[in-house]
């Protein structure tokens, strides 16, 4: 019922969006310019393809991640699978070694506990960040979903030091109950990032 009564709901029907989220990168695209026209977007958590169609739309070429199934879209391919698995990452890397824009607008299974489910979204921000620093071109945009609670602010000194821009951002399209809000990160500090990982495994 909440959805019947949405204004984007009803827009995205009208548009031929999958979902409603569709508006949120568009919102977000207008005021941070992440894509452009020609980029490479790895867009995790895709499914039902909402983000994948406003890219495609924005003139880029997209991988498209999802545990689920994802209906074909004309310019994604699609890789079913984990995020958080190597393998996932390793056939991400086959397709393309390096992408101008990561996008994730995953979310995990809402068992309705606020605590839980915003652990587990900032792990799943995390699995998004550890893609994104092996495959995100120097230079490139962030942007990852993330429900509010007490680790928000660690998560944000973790992943700030990696970027010249970055922010926590709520499109106009979030609804206004949602205790989702997005970081984003514009120009990525590649080498800075691959030390860190290189120290890391030492």
């Amino acid at each position: 019922m909440r959805d019947r009564r949405d204004y984007y709901y009803w827009q995205a029907k009208k548009l031929g969006y999958r979902s409603r989220a569709s508006f949120k990168l568009i919102q977000m695209n207008r005021t941070f310019k992440l894509i452009k026209e020609g980029d490479w977007v790895l867009d995790l958590g895709a499914s039902p393809g909402g983000w994948s169609q406003v890219a495609v739309e924005l003139g880029a070429k997209v991988v498209a991640v999802d545990i689920n199934p994802m209906e074909p879209i004309e310019g994604v391919h699609f890789i079913r699978g984990d995020i958080t698995r190597e393998e996932t990452l390793e056939e991400i890397k086959s397709v393309r070694r390096y992408y101008d824009v990561v996008l994730s607008d995953a979310s995990p299974k809402i068992s309705g506990k606020w605590t839980i489910d915003h652990l587990l979204s900032i792990d799943l921000a995390r699995s998004a960040f550890k893609i994104a620093r092996e495959v995100l071109k120097d230079g490139g945009n962030f942007v990852v979903k993330v429900f509010q609670g007490e680790e928000i602010q660690n998560l944000f000194n973790e992943f700030k030091r990696f970027f010249r821009f970055k922010k926590f951002h709520s499109p106009k399209a979030s609804r206004k109950q949602s205790a989702e809000i997005y970081f984003v990160g514009k120009g990525f500090k590649r080498f800075k990032a691959q030390r860190n990982i290189q120290q890391s495994r030492v």
